[in-house]
């Protein structure tokens, strides 16, 4: 996360220096939550599996799948 310059809080990453998957792990501590919280996000998203179906494997989220859920779950305060 950067920090912006005008309230010293940190806010998202542009597009274009996040990298351009995220691991589960990595998530879990971006989102602040468990690796099963994140597995349930994802959820029907389409991510990137390198392991044959019903193993265990590494998964990887696309930069645009976690840009659009981080949009959707961002709460607007007013």
């Amino acid at each position: 996360m950067t920090v912006t310059a005008k309230s010293g809080a940190p806010g998202p990453e542009p597009a274009s220096t996040m990298p351009p998957y995220f691991s589960i792990p990595e998530l879990a501590e971006r989102w602040r939550c468990s690796r099963g919280t994140v597995y349930n996000v994802i959820r029907g998203e389409k991510v990137l599996d390198f392991a044959s179906p019903g193993r265990k494997g590494k998964k990887l989220v696309p930069r645009d799948v976690v840009s659009r859920i981080e949009q959707s779950n961002t709460r607007v305060w007013r």
